[in-house]
C-alpha cells in the first residue's frame, strides 16, 4: 500500500506543470541534487530552472562539467 502511494505522488509531481517546465529548461545532464536553501519560488532564474514545491528545497540540475551552479539566483 504505501509503495502505492509513493507512486501515485511520484506520477503528480513529475507530471505537474512546473516539472515540465523544469524538464525543458534541461541542459540533458540526467545528474540532480537536492538543495537545502532561503525562501524560493519555483520558476526560471539567471541560474537556471528552481524547482522549489517546499520554498527551500531544490531539485537543481548538475552542470555539462559536474559543478553545481548558484541556486535560486537572480
Amino acid at each position: 500500500m504505501g509503495a502505492a502511494l509513493l507512486v501515485l505522488i511520484g506520477l503528480g509531481v513529475f507530471t505537474s506543470e512546473s516539472m515540465q517546465t523544469f524538464r525543458e529548461n534541461s541542459n540533458g545532464n540526467p545528474k540532480y541534487v537536492i538543495s537545502v536553501v532561503g525562501d524560493c519560488d519555483t520558476g526560471i532564474r539567471d541560474s537556471g530552472f528552481a524547482y522549489a514545491p517546499f520554498g527551500g528545497i531544490v531539485l537543481k540540475q548538475v552542470n555539462l562539467d559536474d559543478t553545481v551552479g548558484e541556486i535560486c539566483s537572480d
